[in-house]
């Protein structure tokens, strides 16, 4: 049960990097056809791609917001910044508010595009999709911990990118749905299934791996697997939910013409709801070198 509690009292935590590395990875896949495309999308197509990247600002968004209830007074926000480059909670927030905001600005500049200035916005959206890897590098790196013995392995930066991989693509199919964009032979979102399909399968090893580490990691209390007794079978929960989100995403994907919306948006909420749970395990198996979890 101590795990269990641990993990519902950082469950905004547990919500922050569930959403905000796959925000921040689908805000960088919908952004690759105005990089790399850019003048050579028809103008309606490039526009609507454009304003409809606050789909991924959104979700990302909402998991920054839910881990700002960490800071316990908003005031602490100032001392928050004052530790970036120092302490890994300020690195995440300062990056992902430097992404945020930057992403926020270039969707609100969309509504007053003029005309010659697609090459200047497809260096701008560039610019700001490295800003949502390095989001989601400092994410990856926050939680690897020497102290926390559960956590200070090479699978917790891996996970993150991992998880960012599986939703991210499916988030970014269910937002260019939404604007109404495709490629030729549905080319774009197959690639994008594929992306997440792989991303799922090397969760699934990689959690594989971790859960059989953790009988052997314990303190002077216990051992991580008595803190997380459901891991191994969450993780065959996990790749059910995600091979169905993958099925409809490869649906909406490769749909002919404008695919039902229930198919994008199912599909993305089951693999966000598979990396939670995940997330949540994660948060379960806390457990600190000395005499406490």
């Amino acid at each position: 049960m101590d795990g269990m509690l641990t993990a519902f009292d950082e469950i905004t935590l547990v919500l922050f990097t569930t959403l905000a590395p796959a925000g921040a990875l689908a805000y960088v896949l919908v952004a690759l056809p105005l990089i790399v495309s850019g003048d050579r999308l028809l103008e309606e197509a490039r526009r609507r791609l454009d304003r409809f990247l606050c789909v991924p600002v959104v979700v990302a968004m909402i998991g920054l917001v839910a881990s700002a209830t960490h800071l316990g007074n908003p005031a602490n926000a100032l001392y928050v910044i004052t530790g970036f480059g120092r302490s890994p909670l300020s690195n995440e927030v300062v990056c992902g508010s430097v992404f945020l905001s930057a992403a926020g600005i270039f969707w609100l500049t969309s509504f007053s595009e003029g005309p010659g200035r697609i090459g200047v916005r497809g260096v701008v959206v560039a610019i700001i999709s490295v800003l949502g890897l390095v989001f989601v590098g400092v994410i990856s790196l926050a939680y690897d911990a020497s102290t926390i013995l559960t956590w200070n392995t090479p699978y917790t930066p891996l996970t993150t990118w991992l998880n960012a991989l599986s939703g991210g693509p499916l988030l970014a199919i269910l937002t260019m749905r939404l604007a109404r964009f495709y490629t030729a032979g549905h080319k774009l979102g197959r690639a994008l299934v594929a992306l997440a399909a792989l991303a799922l399968v090397a969760s699934v090893i990689v959690y594989g791996l971790w859960g059989s580490l953790l009988p052997e990691l314990r303190n002077s209390l216990a051992s991580a697997a008595e803190l997380a007794p459901l891991f191994m079978p969450s993780i065959g929960l996990f790749a059910l939910l995600g091979i169905a989100a993958l099925v409809l995403g490869f649906k909406a994907a490769t749909w002919h013409g404008e695919a039902p919306l229930w198919l994008p948006i199912t599909s993305t909420v089951l693999m966000l709801v598979a990396i939670f749970l995940m997330r949540f395990q994660f948060y379960m198996i806390h457990m600190t070198v000395g005499v406490g979890v």
